[in-house]
C-alpha cells in the first residue's frame, strides 16, 4: 500500500485501507474534544514511565492522534506528523499509546526537537533512550476524561525507518492474521511478567523484523547495521 503524506492524518479503518482526517486547525481553534487547556497548563502533560499493560482498542485513538498532529503542524509548520503504531490500526490491542512519526530533515531535528520541547514534550531520560540524532519525544495529552500517552518518532528524512513504520503499520491495516498473532504476541509477553516497556519492546524485536522481511522491509543487512 503505498500513500502521500501531505497536510493530512492518514488513518487505518476497518476496511483495511485509509482515510483521511483533516489537521489543518488553527491556533486558537478549540481541541477535537470541545475543550481548550486550562490556563497556564500546557497542552502536552507530564509523561511518567508506567508498567505495560494490552489494553483494547480505543475508538478515539484517530481523533486524539489527529489532535496532536495539529499541535504539532502548528509549531513546526513544514512538517507533517502521521499515526503508527497499534493505536493507528483499528481492532488492535496494544499499549494504549498514541505513536506519532514525524519525518524531519536531519540538519533540522536538533531545532525541531527544541521547539517540541518548549511545546510541552520531554526527552526520553533511560539510558536506552533513542540517540539525539533520532530523538523519541514523550507527553500526555487530555482527551475528553482521559489522558492518552504520546510517544513522538522523530525519525531523519530520507530513512528506511520511514518506510518500515508505515509498511508495518499498512500491512497490520490489512492482515487480520498479523494483527491477531501480533496481540497474542503482546499478551504472551506481559503474561510471563514483561512489563517494563524497554523488555516489552525488546521481546517484540524478532517478530517485528521478522515480518519486515516478509514485506521486503528489511534485509540483514540492516540488521548489521543496527
Amino acid at each position: 500500500m503505498s500513500q502521500h503524506w501531505t497536510g493530512q492524518v492518514m488513518l487505518c479503518h476497518s476496511s483495511g485501507g485509509m482515510t483521511a482526517a483533516g489537521v489543518g486547525a488553527k491556533a486558537g481553534d478549540v481541541p477535537g474534544d470541545g475543550r481548550r487547556p486550562a490556563p497556564g497548563r500546557p497542552a502536552i502533560e507530564y509523561y511518567k514511565r508506567v508498567p505495560v499493560q494490552v489494553r483494547e482498542p480505543d475508538p478515539r485513538s484517530p481523533a486524539v492522534a489527529a489532535r496532536l498532529a495539529g499541535l504539532i503542524a502548528r509549531a513546526v509548520p513544514a512538517l507533517q506528523a502521521e499515526p503508527v503504531g497499534s493505536s493507528a490500526v483499528p481492532n488492535l490491542a496494544g499499549k494504549g499509546t498514541i505513536d506519532l512519526l514525524l519525518p524531519t530533515p536531519a540538519e533540522r531535528i536538533p531545532a525541531v526537537t527544541g521547539t517540541l520541547v518548549r511545546l510541552g514534550f520531554q526527552r526520553q531520560s533511560i539510558p536506552q533512550r533513542f540517540p539525539d540524532s533520532r530523538p523519541m519525544l514523550q507527553g500526555v495529552l487530555r482527551h475528553g476524561r482521559r489522558r492518552y500517552r504520546v510517544h513522538l518518532h522523530i525519525v531523519p528524512d530520507p530513512s528506511p525507518e520511514i518506510k518500515e513504520l508505515r509498511g508495518f503499520r499498512d500491512a497490520l491495516c490489512v492482515d487480520a492474521a498479523l494483527r491477531r498473532d501480533y496481540e497474542q504476541l503482546k499478551r504472551d509477553i506481559v503474561a510471563r511478567g514483561l512489563t517494563d516497556s524497554v523488555e516489552f519492546t525488546e521481546a517484540k524485536r524478532d517478530f517485528i523484523v521478522g515480518a519486515l522481511r516478509r514485506l521486503g522491509l528489511r534485509g540483514r543487512e540492516s540488521d548489521e547495521e543496527r
